[in-house]
């Protein structure tokens, strides 16, 4: 417990300090500056959609030039960690680091309405469904709302943060959860309630598992991904990593690609767990990859682009300025990849791994 309440405190407090320094960055400056948080986005036919600390920013896919920005003006009381998720009735909803959930016009930035009764930061994204809003918050709940900011039932409770982003399946009339208390939550989203939960899987789960069938799959910072059975609840296998592992599994056919914060990065056969291959390309690996065609994308905390086979041979490294703690996006011709640290705040490739544009603040 004493070990599991340390490493809490480290995360929280290197995310935190994160954040300082991009308030103190924004506040002492005339001039936009490079952003030091951690990037993430989501895209429609023709944009992306940034969430880069102080801002939201909407970037046109065609060129790489900015089309809004939210707030029209830094406010050094708010920032953005979690990505955007587009809903159905034309909203851009984005969780802020001000404990305050966001709804824009995404085809302007004009604010539609904010949901404020959160307690903590938004951190992993949220998750839109036919039923509502789910949002997934720091203070250890998941806040249900509906498509105009109200409240659909009661927050539901973990034991300790929530960072992970909730997901849904199909073969289960539920919402999945994970939280920093080592379990996953299977909830009723019409009614908030509890229908199971795993028993403590050994250690934090920060990031999203991945469901198939009637398998979920599960990073923890025990060192090992998890497979449980959705029917039973047991755990049907436990892969052991070299270190914490922080991103979300991604199912391939049979194959389960995960990786660890030691920078292995391995594809296991989803059955049973077995290792079919590793590949360690230097630095942190803290996103799931892109799987698309028969190509792997990926990135590191050294900046490294990686494109890998799915046999685990890699294609290309191409060493950015930046880090890169997000997960590459693809959207219609481009794989999109969003660096920290760095003046571009988004890069925009061809599946072949040639750069197109770039996204860059300009100084004012």
């Amino acid at each position: 417990m004493v070990e599991h309440e340390t490493m809490k405190k480290i995360l929280v407090l290197t995310l935190t300090l994160i954040i300082i320094t991009l308030s103190l960055s924004a506040c002492g400056s005339g001039r936009r500056v490079a952003t030091s948080s951690w990037a993430e986005l989501t895209t429609d036919q023709d944009t992306a959609y940034l969430a880069a600390g102080p801002q939201v920013y909407a970037v046109n896919l065609n060129n790489g030039s900015l089309k809004w920005q939210y707030p029209p003006e830094i406010d050094p009381k708010i920032s953005f960690y979690a990505a955007p998720v587009l809903t159905d009735d034309g909203q851009l909803i984005v969780g802020g680091y001000d404990n305050v959930l966001y709804s824009l016009d995404p085809a302007n930035g004009n604010l539609n309405w904010t949901y404020e009764e959160a307690q903590g930061r938004y951190i992993g994204r949220p998750l839109v469904t036919p039923e509502g809003i789910f949002a997934p918050s720091a203070d250890g709940n998941l806040y249900a709302i509906n498509f105009q900011g109200q409240e659909l039932w009661e927050p539901f409770p973990t034991e300790e943060p929530i960072w992970a982003e909730p997901i849904s399946a199909e073969d289960c009339e539920c919402i999945y959860v994970a939280s920093m208390d080592h379990r996953i939550y299977a909830i009723d989203p019409q009614k908030g309630t509890l229908l199971w939960k795993t028993e403590g899987l050994g250690g934090s789960i920060v990031s999203a598992p991945s469901v198939s069938d009637s398998a979920l799959y599960a990073s923890t910072f025990d060192q090992e991904i998890i497979a449980i059975d959705t029917d039973t609840q047991s755990i049907t296998w436990r892969f052991e990593t070299k270190d914490w592992a922080w991103a979300s599994p991604v199912l391939d056919g049979d194959q389960l690609y995960v990786s660890d914060i030691a920078g292995n990065f391995y594809a296991l056969d989803a059955t049973n767990g077995e290792q079919l291959w590793q590949i360690q390309p230097g630095g942190e690996i803290v996103s799931p990859p892109l799987v698309l065609d028969e190509k792997i994308y990926f990135g590191t905390s050294d900046g490294a682009f990686i494109i890998a086979g799915r046999d685990g041979t890699i294609q290309q490294n191409n060493t950015l300025e930046g880090k890169l703690y997000s997960s590459p996006v693809a959207t219609g011709d481009l794989v999109l990849v969003a660096p920290t640290e760095q003046e571009n705040l988004l890069l925009g490739y061809d599946p072949s791994g040639v750069q197109k544009w770039s996204f860059t603040l300009s100084e004012e």
